[in-house]
């Protein structure tokens, strides 16, 4: 039942909750048996619209072979040195043209950085995507979020995009408009107590809570989030409105706001 992988290496199989995580498929790519499993490992929040995901891998895992149906958006929430195992021939020549060679704690293996603070927006092909081994030194945490509403005929044609402009920076007080296409806009807020962002027109939202608290928006009712959560704000009503931070400690979250 298990993939080859790289020598050394070890498979991982969903810990703690595991919610929606589902590894009962396998198949054969390039000749060789792999297990299929779900986007990320841990599922924090669905409904029709979204779904929110932790990806939790740590140094030496290996993450499964999986399938994106849906656009989606990846927040690394810190830094990670990985390689990609079992790929078609065609997505390891575009893998190995990005790749770096460097004192990682990789020896001389072909790896990717993926930065901390790095956004990417990725439309879902259905296409297999290959598994990734975490050859660095730090666990790979970030967030994904999927968007399930269906395109308007006006955003078939949104493609890939990343920016990195926020790498190396430490979170901005208030919100930051990280990356916005025909699809989506995804922000990132940070709130120190008592504190607010700017007042704005808010679509409805797929929230994925860094550090947790409790917030208020506009005349909305006060709401408690704990870290590491997701959640669904809806559009809203009556114009702009502001978030605020009505808890006694710093609030971060990550949001894709839905156009």
């Amino acid at each position: 039942m298990l993939s080859t992988v790289p020598r050394g290496y070890r498979r991982v199989r969903p810990e703690g909750d595991g919610e929606g995580v589902d590894m009962s498929d396998v198949t054969d790519v390039a000749g060789t048996e792999v297990q299929i499993g779900e986007v990320a490992q841990h599922l924090l929040f669905e409904n029709d619209d979204c779904k929110v995901w932790q990806v939790d891998t740590a140094p030496g895992e290996t993450f499964w072979h999986h399938y994106h149906n849906y656009d989606y958006i990846l927040f690394h929430l810190t830094e990670m040195l990985g390689v990609v195992y079992n790929a078609p021939e065609d997505h390891d020549a575009i893998w190995r043209a990005r790749t770096e060679r460097g004192d990682h704690g990789a020896a001389e293996a072909l790896g990717a950085v993926c930065y901390e603070h790095s956004v990417n927006y990725i439309p879902g092909t259905g296409f297999l995507s290959p598994g990734y081994v975490n050859i660095g030194q730090t666990t790979f945490v970030a967030a994904l979020i999927e968007v399930k509403r269906p395109r308007r005929p006006e955003q078939e044609g949104v493609g890939y995009s990343r920016t990195d402009c926020l790498v190396g920076v430490p979170p901005r007080q208030g919100s930051v408009l990280v990356l916005e296409n025909d699809r989506l806009r995804c922000w990132e807020t940070f709130l120190l107590p008592g504190q607010s962002d700017e007042a704005r027109v808010r679509a409805d939202s797929a929230c994925y809570v860094v550090d947790g608290g409790r917030v208020q928006c506009g005349d909305g009712p006060v709401e408690e989030h704990p870290s590491t959560s997701g959640y669904w704000r809806a559009a809203a009503v009556g114009g702009k409105t502001a978030l605020v931070n009505t808890g006694d400690t710093p609030y971060r979250e990550i949001s894709v706001e839905l156009k």
